[in-house]
């Protein structure tokens, strides 16, 4: 037993730490009866990393793990098979499925989404060439409004109406079930946890048959999609920060495109990746493999030397021009972005760090005018001074939900959805005379109390 014991012992240490040996002792004794099964299993099913273990009792998975594991030893489950075709199932689903064989096909659903909640397979093309694409619209889904659903929930009734199903090409064919809510909501792409059989029973099996697919799908009842990791073709879960365009970016360096992973990333001494950015430390540029436009990326050119420090958890990545400036970024120990300093610039652009959500700090005392959707999915800024700005775009910060303190003593033109989802503001500093759009403040409940100075318009 101990010699038996002492072969798992090894692999789950090096690969996993040792707290997570501590868990799966604890967790798979009969399991560990077997030389070397338990983590022959862990490695086909996971990338070595040492945020599993957090993962999974921070989440309190204890139990969902070991059940997912148990899973394997346990007499494979057979398909449902059913007679019936996918359109007569997702029928009885009250889906009207369909296939799309041109871009045009697929162009034809983008009436379906909201602005910027567009799906990459809608604004970049060329999907095809890769996917098999179908979309699901429910039949009743001119009654479900978007303006419905104040705290989206990615299977709630509007965010599963219009939903697309892809697979991609090959031997084996890896399934995302695309959310309408895109990326206001935690993981969109794996929405019904990617399982067919949480739509309909017997929805694999007619896939397959219909359509002459092999499909790569998880059959567990507990799915880790659901907490940032994602399913790659080589059959193992990757913990991931932020999605692009079926582009995964994860911590230590992890870049999976299409459902492979890009290897060449992994060399830590060659690149960076932090947030969905890549910073090639060689040649001191930010390299894009993702379709996104996000200006962030504008301020990290020029660049002509990249220190890098480590104190604990926290790397801090300071960049330094050929003028001499310098930013600042911080990052957490999964390095998403949490601090970022630029004493010098003065004009953010559009869709400035969009995506990211647990930016805690930014210090940019000069900045005169921000762009449309300035850090809009993020939810971590609490407190925030633009003394000096004149100019606000569209959805700045519109979906924070914890910023109490703003200031914007100088601001002249603010665009529309202005913090439209914060319901916490308690103190704006904002000029006399500002012109604001639509939505300005909505859904805060005290928006007479922050604007009573009577002057604003």
């Amino acid at each position: 037993m101990n010699n038996n014991i002492s072969i798992d012992e090894k692999r789950i240490r090096k690969l996993y730490g040792e707290k997570m040996w501590h868990l799966c002792r604890s967790l798979f004794a009969t399991i560990l009866d077997t030389k070397g099964l338990l983590s022959s299993l862990l490695e086909k099913s996971f990338y070595p990393s040492r945020f599993l273990y957090e993962d999974i009792v921070n989440d309190h998975l204890e139990e969902e793990f070991k059940d997912f594991i148990y899973s394997f030893v346990d007499v494979e489950k057979n398909k449902i098979v059913v007679n019936k075709t996918a359109q007569q199932l997702m029928d009885e689903a009250g889906y009207i499925l369909y296939e799309c064989k041109s871009e045009g096909d697929i162009q034809s659903f983008r009436k379906y989404y909201e602005k910027n909640e567009t799906l990459c397979t809608i604004e970049n093309g060329g999907r095809l060439n890769w996917c098999h694409v179908f979309f699901a619209v429910k039949k009743n889904v001119d009654t479900i409004k978007r303006q419905d659903f104040t705290h989206p929930k990615r299977e709630d009734e509007y965010g599963t109406s219009v939903i697309s199903i892809q697979f991609t090409r090959g031997k084996t064919n890896t399934l995302s079930i695309k959310n309408r809510y895109n990326h206001t909501v935690n993981n969109p792409d794996a929405t019904f946890h990617n399982n067919l059989e949480d739509i309909i029973p017997g929805l694999t099996h007619a896939f397959e048959r219909d359509y002459n697919l092999n499909i790569n799908q998880n059959y567990h009842h507990f799915d880790f999609t659901d907490y940032y990791y994602v399913k790659a073709n080589d059959g193992k879960y990757y913990r991931y920060n932020y999605e692009v365009d079926n582009t995964y970016f994860g911590p230590d360096n992890i870049v999976i495109s299409n459902f492979e992973l890009q290897t060449r990333f992994i060399e830590k001494e060659n690149y960076l990746v932090f947030d969905y950015f890549i910073l090639d430390l060689v040649n001191k540029k930010i390299l894009k493999i993702a379709e996104y436009n996000d200006s962030f990326c504008d301020l990290l050119i020029d660049i002509k030397k990249i220190d890098i420090r480590k104190s604990g958890d926290i790397k801090e990545v300071i960049i330094t021009s050929n003028k001499g400036e310098k930013q600042i970024i911080r990052l957490d120990k999964y390095n998403r972005i949490i601090s970022y300093e630029n004493d010098y610039v003065k004009r953010i652009g559009d869709n400035f760090m969009y995506r990211n959500k647990v930016l805690k700090q930014i210090i940019a005392p000069n900045v005169k005018k921000i762009g449309d959707w300035f850090l809009y999915g993020n939810n971590c800024l609490t407190e925030a001074s633009f003394s000096n700005v004149i100019e606000i775009g569209d959805c700045f910060i519109a979906c924070n939900e914890s910023l109490r303190k703003l200031n914007i003593q100088n601001v002249k033109n603010i665009g529309e959805h202005f913090l439209s989802y914060n319901e916490v503001l308690n103190e704006l500093i904002i000029s006399d005379n500002v012109h604001y759009g639509n939505y300005f403040l909505l859904y805060h409940k005290n928006v007479s109390g922050l604007l009573n100075r009577g002057k604003v318009k």
